[in-house]
């Protein structure tokens, strides 16, 4: 791999706070916030569970695989296009590994923030 690729490659992601999310709708003044609500969403799609720590029931090289192929769902195309496809298979094999050593330890959890908003009256 060429470290050139490798340094011009970058994903930027931001999660706001709830907080940065309210500054925003309010200070846009065309809404009214009428809920705001923060979801913990599992990594595993197929994991409905909702408790903090390791699951009894939840097999976690399969976690880790399907947590793999969301994530390639979303990002193959754009790696594939920087670096070629010939990496894709060994990529996101090695991430289900790493995903699978997490998951071992504990869970897996990213937020979700839900909004109902009313356009606002001039």
């Amino acid at each position: 791999m060429e470290k050139e690729k490798l340094d011009s490659f970058n994903i930027p992601n931001y999660e706001p706070s709830i907080h940065e999310v309210k500054t925003v709708v309010i200070s846009s003044k065309l809404f009214t916030i009428n809920k705001i609500y923060v979801f913990e969403s599992n990594w595993d799609p197929d994991d409905d569970s909702s408790d903090q720590g390791q699951a009894t029931n939840i097999n976690p090289i399969k976690s880790g695989l399907n947590v793999a192929k969301c994530i390639r769902a979303v990002l193959e195309p754009l790696i594939a296009s920087h670096f070629g496809e010939s990496i894709l298979d060994v990529l996101f094999s090695r991430f289900a590994r790493n995903v699978t050593k997490h998951l071992e330890k504990r869970k897996g959890k990213h937020s979700v923030i839900v909004l109902s908003l009313s356009k606002r009256k001039n």
